[in-house]
């Protein structure tokens, strides 16, 4: 029932957008601009850069929103735009694209629950070792983790954002989960020896 009521307000602000209201859209900014920004930065792998995928993005959506037609999830459109605009700048800036390291953005872990900050400090401790595993990752299998994980995205909606087939999509998640827990297992195991 939830989800029907987000659902429902979601199409009403989008509805809201199409005609011409602009702080509906802030509204739509708001809800998505983290993820936007980290898909765009898994990309660019620079802050400056991914900021600037985000707005234009954001923009190239605003202008084509009446060809939203609601049949994927606004996010699934919204991300499918990042992702194209991050190429196309990355094909103008003649940058490679694939088998690069990068750094995660600091809060792309966020814990936003309250709890003693005993937890609070093994949750980021937890979220470093994630982020430094990620860091190690391709930018494939970054990409799918991320969509999957962080930004909930279905298999199907993962294949209409990157434009890949559903059976690639499944063997990039299942060989990208393989190399992030072997990258963390050696994360650990290093910082397991250097305990001792």
């Amino acid at each position: 029932m939830k989800a029907q009521n987000e659902d429902y307000a979601m199409d009403l602000i989008i509805a809201k957008v199409k005609e011409g209201d602009l702080s509906a859209f802030n509204v739509l900014i708001e809800e998505y601009k983290s993820m936007a920004f980290t898909l765009a930065f898994k990309l660019m792998k620079s802050r400056e850069d991914a900021e600037e995928v985000a707005q234009d993005a954001f923009l190239k959506a605003y202008k084509n929103i009446k060809k939203f037609e609601g049949k994927s999830k606004f996010s699934t459109w919204l991300y499918t735009i990042v992702y194209n605009t991050a190429l196309t700048r990355l094909r103008k800036k003649q940058l490679p694209i694939d088998n690069t390291d990068f750094g995660i953005q600091e809060n792309l872990m966020h814990y936003s629950e309250s709890g003693n900050e005993w937890r609070k400090l093994q949750r980021d401790e937890r979220s470093s070792y994630i982020q430094s595993a990620l860091g190690q990752l391709r930018d494939e299998d970054n990409i799918v983790i991320t969509l999957f994980y962080l930004n909930e995205n279905s298999l199907q909606e993962i294949c209409e954002i990157t434009g890949w087939e559903l059976s690639n999509v499944k063997v990039r998640l299942h060989r990208a989960r393989k190399r992030l827990l072997k990258e963390l297992e050696h994360l650990l195991d290093h910082e397991v020896r250097s305990l001792l």
